[in-house]
């Protein structure tokens, strides 16, 4: 989805946090405003991309497109469970992780912050972006973040105290490790697993 900063009713920033209490709709910005303190706001803390009018039909399609790789790393658009590694697998619909045969559920903030890292695989996320993402609008600091990053390390990692999947750049934010060779979605892990018992339903 791409969005003009200036716009009637809201600017383009209340409009990116509306969203974003919605769904992780990946969100490009259009806009006129070329201070540098406009682009890093927006960047870090609302958008994938940001342009500067004017620009081309071709360089918005461009940067469509590299946006839309860059989420489509693990296959997300096309089915909702994907398999990490040989012990690793998330179902996002259902919240829940298969670790090594074992199904561990994942609290909704857990569940979001492992797709924000997941969709970025490889690449740091900051912190910043990380907390407006996970909290739209809300004022939360980084040691809550710390806490659910924690929680999920206990969760999915072999060893949490020397994580292989979630891993801190010291100031900056997280980054998840892919394995060498994406292995795609998959509805195998939970094949004949009844997960939607788990919750009661």
């Amino acid at each position: 989805m791409y969005f003009l900063l200036s716009m009637p009713d809201m600017d383009g920033f209340e409009l990116c946090e509306a969203v974003h209490q919605l769904s992780d709709l990946p969100i490009i910005m259009l806009s006129a405003m070329d201070d540098e303190e406009t682009i890093v706001t927006a960047i870090e803390r609302h958008a994938e991309d940001y342009i500067t009018k004017p620009f081309s039909p071709r360089e918005l399609l461009a940067r469509v497109q590299r946006v839309l790789r860059r989420i489509g790393d693990f296959g997300y658009a096309l089915d909702p469970v994907i398999q990490v590694d040989e012990r690793l697998a998330i179902d996002f619909a259902h919240q829940v992780a298969l670790v090594e045969g074992r199904i561990v559920p994942l609290t909704p903030i857990e569940t979001r912050l492992l797709f924000i890292l997941m969709r970025n695989g490889g690449r740091t996320v900051g912190t910043e972006f990380l907390l407006r993402r996970l909290w739209p609008g809300a004022e939360v600091f980084e040691d809550s973040l710390r806490v659910h990053v924690r929680n999920l390390r206990k969760k999915i990692e072999p060893g949490p105290s020397q994580p292989r999947y979630i891993v801190n750049e010291r100031g900056v934010g997280y980054r998840f490790y892919p394995p060498a060779e994406p292995q795609g979605p998959s509805a195998h892990p939970f094949q004949g697993v009844s997960i939607p018992s788990l919750f009661g339903s």
